[in-house]
């Protein structure tokens, strides 16, 4: 009954949402010819004969969208979102057949209001839809009841967030796990304290629970570990014996090492990622813009500085004033860094590749006070703005220590699924140096794991405050 209901109010919304664009092309003629002076006034009749078009665009356009999808648990701003995409399309190809269509000049202004106009139509009725069902199923109204099978740490979470947020309207009515006694799981994400989980019964016994509860369950969740496939089996051949749907939700979290990991398809088939590069969306846009800026004014506005540590380090030992040194960057693909030089030429000679320690002595007299000052890092400016780097990220290291240190702590080379920076969480905090590994790399990783506009900033502003020099700095 919930399936055939939902069919049909998906349906019912698909037609709401075709009257309510055709009443924006009405309402926006109406803006530009009678409430504004127009140059020229156009009848009603004209722009009328263009909507049948129109219509037709902007339903192919909503179907399309995936709009009409069930989605109980996404959230209200994705799905505003959602309509913003669909109505951006829409008026991308509405745009394009008028621009083609000949009989008379559309006017530019009207376009403009009928979009602004048609978004907040659509949006305002699924706000206006949200807040009726979030009322209803947090009453107990239009209600799906829920089996978790598998009650490890992921079917847990899944049913603390169900109660969490009641207005998706899911209830669970209990768990499937082959062990006879299941302690409660605490999770951070939701501090208040856990129940533990009550069992109906084995994982063998989906069947049985299914035909004892008949069709009172609507949804069962399978939230097992990737090792039992056998078991996930089980339940799919149990549920095409019912009406209730299956979802997997992977019980991952005995992977220790996750990164940005979704959910993609290659032509129909899912495919879970579990180590990769954040997918790129417009804070990545707004991240090398921001980059781009503050490295241009950075090498402008320290120009006179970088003279005067250029004269330095001339002066100071015999041997060009940049030094390029090999770094890995984003997704392994290494660059040349650029540094003010700090140590003779043959440094490294004899030693080979080394981090600098506490008290070394091959750093010229103007290479010691730059290291302590982090002044020898300045020149990366011109790194950001190559696309080598960003302003801020994890410190790159050179190829032939990753080599060392990969096998050393475990998820080293997670680091590189974004970009090296200049300044990174792990430094600010005094993670730099010849200081401990594990440490950096767990500050590095948690960079990553957490990344956001909000936390770049945050770190700028820390490096700025408590300044470029530090002990740990040599």
């Amino acid at each position: 009954m919930l399936r055939e209901r939902s069919l049909l109010l998906q349906r019912l919304l698909f037609g709401v949402d075709l009257a309510l664009v055709a009443l924006a092309w009405v309402l926006a003629w109406a803006v530009r010819f009678e409430v504004l002076t127009p140059p020229e006034w156009v009848p009603l009749a004209r722009y009328l004969g263009f909507l049948p078009f129109v219509l037709a665009v902007w339903g192919g356009v909503l179907l399309v969208s995936g709009l009409y999808q069930t989605r109980r648990a996404q959230r209200l701003t994705l799905v505003v979102w959602s309509v913003a995409r669909a109505v951006g399309l829409g008026l991308v190809v509405s745009l394009g057949a008028l621009f083609f269509y000949r009989a008379f000049s559309f006017s530019r202004l009207h376009v403009v209001l009928f979009a602004g106009i048609a978004s907040a139509l659509l949006v305002g009725l699924r706000v206006g839809v949200f807040a009726v069902l979030r009322r209803g199923r947090q009453q107990g109204r239009n209600v799906r009841r829920v089996l978790i099978v598998g009650a490890g740490k992921a079917g847990q979470r899944l049913a603390r967030a169900f109660r969490h947020y009641p207005w998706m309207g899911f209830e669970v009515i209990g768990f499937l796990d082959d062990r006879a006694e299941v302690a409660a799981e605490p999770d951070a994400l939701y501090p208040e304290p856990p129940d533990p989980p009550r069992l109906l019964g084995t994982i063998d016994d989906v069947g049985a629970v299914l035909d004892r509860h008949g069709e009172a369950v609507d949804m069962v969740y399978a939230a097992l570990p990737l090792s039992a496939a056998d078991k996930i089996q089980a339940v799919a051949e149990a549920c095409t014996r019912h009406t209730a749907h299956l979802c997997l939700v992977p019980d991952l979290f005995g992977l220790d090492l996750l990164l940005n990991s979704r959910v993609s398809d290659v032509d129909g088939l899912p495919v879970i990622h579990l180590i990769d590069e954040a997918p790129f969306d417009a804070r990545h846009l707004v991240k090398r813009a921001a980059d781009v800026v503050f490295s241009a004014a950075a090498l402008v506005v320290l120009a006179p500085l970088l003279a005067a540590i250029a004269g330095a380090v001339k002066l100071s030992s015999p041997g060009p004033v940049l030094y390029r040194q090999r770094r890995m960057g984003l997704n392994g693909q290494t660059f040349d860094i650029l540094k003010f030089r700090s140590m003779p030429t043959d440094a490294e000679a004899a030693s080979g590749p080394v981090w600098s320690t506490h008290g070394e002595s091959r750093a010229t007299t103007a290479g010691a006070f730059l290291r302590r000052t982090s002044l020898d890092e300045l020149p990366q400016f011109w790194n950001v703005l190559r696309g080598d780097m960003s302003v801020v990220g994890p410190r790159p290291e050179r190829p032939a220590l990753i080599e060392r240190f990969r096998d050393q702590v475990p998820g080293y080379m997670l680091r590189h699924k974004t970009k090296a920076g200049i300044t990174g969480w792990a430094q600010v905090h005094g993670w730099r140096g010849d200081t401990s590994l594990a440490k950096r790399i767990e500050y590095d990783l948690w960079y990553v794991q957490n990344w956001s506009l909000g936390l770049d900033a945050k770190i700028v502003l820390m490096t700025v405050w408590r300044g470029f020099v530090h002990p740990n700095a040599h």
